[in-house]
């Protein structure tokens, strides 16, 4: 009989062990779970704003251009204004996006069919293809380098607008309307930060 009870008591703290570990374990997947939540939160409070990306809100104010887009591989020469995206030879930069140079994401809106259609070969746009950008007030030359073009194609842009990074690695996004003269998906190539020199 005494055995029996042995066995009973060492059966139930083996139990109540077993238990007491459970609970630590769950605590600590509970600690982790909020940590990643606060995580994933603290990052979409750094990230900009909803974009429309292919209809973004303009104002009126004209402004001078402060900044180059260069595209050699397309021959692309043209001013970046931040007031309108309709202008002949300019493409627009998202203001809620990251500035040139700088950590996050810098977003470029150009037109495939219309002003000027400088983004209108932007498919033939490979890995390894450079994309300047020449910002006029503080003459420095950022160069950028293609990482990916066709594996971005957002049809979901009106009920998930794009938001942009607005830290880590320094990036430029080149957005323009897909299929060319449609406006049934934004087509995004990305690139990235690869040299920083003045002039």
């Amino acid at each position: 009989m005494h055995k029996y009870r042995v066995v009973s008591i060492a059966i139930i703290v083996g139990c109540l062990l077993f238990s007491v570990n459970g609970m630590i374990i769950i605590f600590n997947k509970m600690q982790e779970a909020d940590s990643a939540q606060k995580t994933v939160q603290d990052y979409k409070e750094r990230m900009s704003t909803p974009v429309d990306a292919l209809d973004p809100h303009t104002t009126n104010a004209a402004s001078a251009p402060t900044a180059k887009l260069v595209i050699p591989k397309l021959g692309v020469d043209c001013y970046i204004r931040t007031d309108t995206v309709n202008a002949y030879n300019s493409v627009y930069h998202y203001p809620q996006s990251a500035g040139f140079g700088q950590p996050g994401e810098a977003g470029i809106l150009g037109h495939r069919t219309t002003y000027s259609s400088l983004f209108k070969n932007i498919n033939s746009l490979s890995p390894g293809d450079k994309v300047i950008i020449k910002d006029l007030t503080y003459k420095k030359i950022y160069t950028y380098e293609v990482t990916s073009n066709g594996n971005d194609i957002r049809y979901d842009y009106k009920t998930n607008p794009i938001r942009f990074a607005l830290e880590g690695d320094s990036r430029l996004l080149l957005v323009t309307c897909y299929p060319p003269g449609a406006k049934s998906a934004a087509y995004i190539t990305h690139t990235k930060l690869v040299s920083t020199t003045s002039f």
